[in-house]
């Protein structure tokens, strides 16, 4: 039994966990700013939608994938050859559709386009 404790701890140790929703506090704040200044309600009911929105999106993405996804799609408006980096890359139009889908998808969840 003790040998089956010590094996467990062992593994549990050495395989690397995977963290869901791990968007740190700053990137969470910026997002929902962001939103509360681009929404049409209050101020109070804006900020409960923005939050809810970044926590569905936080459930459904790791925040790694959700900045590449972003900088790939703010990048494509970037005229000339700077933003042709971002316009070329394989499967590109597909993770842009990846990123609007989760928002739309957040701000469906959160009645954010009422």
């Amino acid at each position: 039994m003790r040998s089956r404790s010590l094996l467990l701890l062992t593994l549990l140790s050495v395989v690397p966990v995977v963290h869901a929703n791990d968007f740190p506090t700053r990137a969470r704040v910026e997002f929902v700013l962001a939103c509360m200044r681009d929404s049409k309600a209050s101020p109070q009911e804006s900020m409960y939608k923005c939050s809810c929105a970044i926590d569905a999106i936080a459930d459904k993405v790791r925040y790694n994938d959700w900045v590449d996804l972003s900088t790939i799609s703010n990048g494509i408006t970037i005229a000339g050859e700077r933003g042709g980096v971002m316009r070329d890359l394989k499967d590109g139009r597909k993770l842009i559709a990846s990123y609007k889908d989760l928002q739309a998808s957040a701000k469906k969840q959160c009645f954010l386009n009422e």
